[in-house]
């Protein structure tokens, strides 16, 4: 019997999501040995996206077999958010359809960057932002994040390790908000290449700071080369929001 569950954490004190022996504690086997713990029996987590060392989530998307069903599932819910230390929590638990598969069966996913800009550090907002302490220009950000909107091979914004991977991807939301001292990014796509999201971001913040333009942005992107495109952002100010299912 399969169950799902939303999933909620703070990444900084993770090595990331996929557990892998020797590397420190991972979100995917602290959830597996909380949901063993609660109920009785070994449990394997999969989720629908594999956040790096720092990223934060709201909405993961988690799914795990077990060989009986709980009696009561709002009881395991509690039980297993008691066993978690207070980076990770358990939003909501109910049982899935037998070939659910949240990483294969998603249709969209959301994340959000967030920026503290302003010339003093939030002491508060360390783990959850990148602190940009130089004036940027807003409505040049807004230019450069509209270039990602549509279908296009992300080859300049993956990051780059000796493994080939597919680049191409949809995005249908790429947009830039300032609210006082905050900068949000949001952007929402069918998929995303290894280390897009922070790629994208640091690519804007340069535009941001009169770097390049838009229209650099996009000869960069149409370029597929990663050697031309910006340093990422640092891990802290991303969020894993929601993931979207048919």
């Amino acid at each position: 019997m399969r169950y799902r569950a939303l999933v909620a954490y703070d990444g900084t004190d993770f090595v990331g999501w996929q557990t892998q022996r020797g590397r420190g504690r991972t979100v995917q086997q602290t959830l597996a040995e909380a949901f063993a713990t609660a109920l009785r029996e070994p449990v394997r987590i999969v989720g629908a996206g594999r956040t790096d060392t720092g990223v934060h989530a709201t909405g993961q998307v988690i799914a795990f077999d077990v060989s009986r069903a709980p009696s009561d599932v709002a009881a395991v819910e509690r039980s297993v958010n008691g066993i978690l230390a207070d980076d990770v929590a358990v939003r909501q638990l109910e049982r899935a359809v037998d070939d659910f598969d949240p990483r294969r069966d998603a249709i969209q996913r959301a994340y959000k960057y967030r920026i503290w800009n302003a010339p003093v550090r939030s002491p508060t907002e360390r783990r959850t932002s990148w602190h940009v302490r130089w004036p940027l220009d807003v409505e040049a950000m807004e230019a450069a994040a509209r270039v990602f909107v549509g279908q296009h091979d992300f080859a300049s914004f993956q990051g780059a390790d000796k493994i080939e991977r597919p680049s191409v991807r949809r995005v249908d939301r790429s947009e830039i908000v300032r609210e006082g001292e905050w900068l949000t990014y949001r952007i929402e796509a069918n998929a995303y290449a290894r280390h897009m999201v922070r790629n994208i971001v640091g690519q804007v913040v340069e535009v941001g700071q009169g770097r390049c333009t838009a229209d650099e942005v996009a000869e960069i992107l149409r370029a597929c080369d990663r050697q031309r495109a910006a340093p990422p952002a640092p891990p802290q100010g991303l969020f894993l929001e929601w993931v979207r299912y048919e």
